[in-house]
């Protein structure tokens, strides 16, 4: 390839830094370029074979891939960034961008939570969706266990609507969760048409992710079609036994509703284990029926399949899998699966609990992983027992590309970077490109990969030395710079 030169007008008051020598993967899916990147205030200058400026900082990335920074499609540092703005677990990743709000959950009014950000400054980018469950609650108070009137249906739209109008990307739902499991597919159509007027979309953790997803995501895919907007299905996964290999299926509908004119997306993260709340291993919320509990424990393989990420009432049991904590007291599984609901319940809520749970097959990971249609997220929460929170994008490049072939290096960035920034409407984010803003990250391809396991859920991955978020160094050279650039996005662009 011929030398290329593309560049913007240097503004000559602000200072500059090169990133020179390394192999520029710009995020669109083209093959790898050795070119250099020149960056100026919060943009990308210039592109191409450039020469050093006298007093400019320069990285030397000989040997090393320069990307757009990687965007986190589902996440959940809104419960603590503000708390810990470095976000040093996120940057270390190589994260520039999370998109919170998720599962039906977000700050209100989303205006109040921007203004927040904006004021605090944090090292990373904040988009967020409208959470229906908040909505839900805002609208019916603490009689949200029931369905919805017409007449509270569309006061929830109404606020939807002016959550999109204000920035939100669109609406969420967590409907394996309370309140969001006591709605039904006319309330969610009501909403996402809400949503989609003011040009949002539709992102679910869908009402089942295990024996029934088939229907879920059918379900998901009528609300998009009968509300006139694009959907994604967060955290893609079939965990049950019962229906592994059904990843084929699910791609297809996908596909199928693309040609009917309904885009529906989703995000994943690279693990065969999910964490959320031992609840949601029954359908139901009949926590005192015990086939129920011997058929969910077996579905997801057993007992020994499901760890006990955290445990208030009894921080001993934290760690351990529920047949270890069945030998260990001599209680039935069922029996220790029904005393931690009922430890963790009512007034006793706040004790919480949590569970690691290994349900998925790697085949229908990997197809996901390789899905042109599937972008990657950490779902990861600050304080949680799963890796995903501090490991999921080293790991895609270390395991899936690298080691496992999954994909190539060049479509996983893709997948990382231009692909959710054009499905979420980030302008001139994604692509290393003049004109675009300076989010990079700088990495060694031979040596990337995550460290994080349930044992040790926050050890930082290795092989990622440099990222700028906004133009600015928040991790240089490995270390954590403590500086706080990020910016915070609102949905300025209809989406599909």
């Amino acid at each position: 390839m011929g030398p290329i030169l593309l560049s913007f007008v240097l503004l000559s008051a602000k200072p500059t830094i090169l990133i020179a020598g390394g192999d520029v993967i710009d995020g669109t899916g083209s093959r790898r370029h050795m070119v250099d990147v020149r960056v100026q205030g919060d943009t990308i200058v210039a592109v191409g074979h450039l020469r050093r400026q006298p007093g400019e900082r320069v990285i030397n990335a000989k040997g090393l891939v320069v990307a757009p920074g990687f965007i986190d499609a589902h996440s959940h540092v809104d419960g603590w960034l503000l708390s810990d703005p470095v976000a040093e677990s996120q940057i270390r990743q190589g994260i520039t961008t999370s998109v919170i709000g998720q599962d039906g959950g977000s700050h209100y009014p989303i205006r109040e939570m921007f203004a927040q950000y904006a004021a605090r400054h944090v090292a990373l980018n904040i988009a967020s969706y409208v959470g229906h469950g908040t909505i839900r609650s805002k609208v019916m108070g603490r009689k949200n266990k029931r369905l919805a009137t017409p007449d509270e249906v569309r006061r929830m739209a109404n606020l939807v609507g002016k959550e999109v109008e204000d920035g939100a990307l669109g609406i969420s739902t967590g409907l394996e969760y309370e309140p969001g499991r006591f709605s039904n597919t006319a309330e969610l159509v009501a909403l996402g048409r809400a949503a989609g007027r003011h040009g949002g979309i539709y992102i679910s953790h869908m009402r089942n992710e295990d024996n029934e997803v088939l229907q879920a995501i059918d379900e998901l895919f009528t609300i998009a079609r009968e509300g006139h907007l694009g959907a994604q299905i967060s955290h893609i996964k079939i965990g049950s036994a019962r229906v592994w290999g059904k990843a084929p299926e699910i791609l297809s509908k996908m596909k199928s509703a693309e040609k009917n004119g309904i885009y529906i997306t989703a995000d994943v993260y690279p693990y065969t284990y999910w964490q959320s709340t031992i609840r949601v291993l029954i359908p139901t919320q009949d926590y005192g029926d015990k086939k129920l509990w011997e058929q969910g424990l077996k579905d997801v393989g057993g007992p020994d399949h499901v760890l006990l990420g955290n445990y208030g009432p009894d921080p001993t049991w934290k760690g351990k899998t529920i047949g270890e904590i069945s030998r260990a007291t001599g209680k039935d599984p069922v029996s220790v699966c029904q005393e931690i609901v009922s430890a963790t319940s009512g007034s006793k809520k706040a004790e919480g609990e949590s569970v690691v749970v290994t349900a998925m097959s790697d085949a229908d990971l990997d197809k996901f992983i390789a899905s042109p249609r599937i972008m990657f997220c950490t779902d990861g929460q600050k304080g949680g027992a799963h890796p995903r929170y501090a490991g999921s994008f080293p790991r895609i490049l270390g395991v899936y590309v690298r080691q496992r072939h999954v994909l190539t290096l060049e479509e996983a960035i893709r997948k990382m970077t231009s692909f959710p920034a054009h499905r979420l409407g980030f302008l001139h984010r994604g692509a290393i490109k003049p004109g675009f803003k300076a989010d990079i990250v700088v990495f060694d391809p031979k040596s990337v990969l995550d460290k994080a396991t349930t044992k040790d859920p926050e050890a930082p991955p290795v092989g990622i030395d440099d990222v700028l978020v906004n133009g600015v160094l928040v991790l240089d050279n490995g270390v954590a710079t403590r500086k706080t650039p990020g910016q915070v996005i609102k949905r300025t662009v209809r989406l599909r």
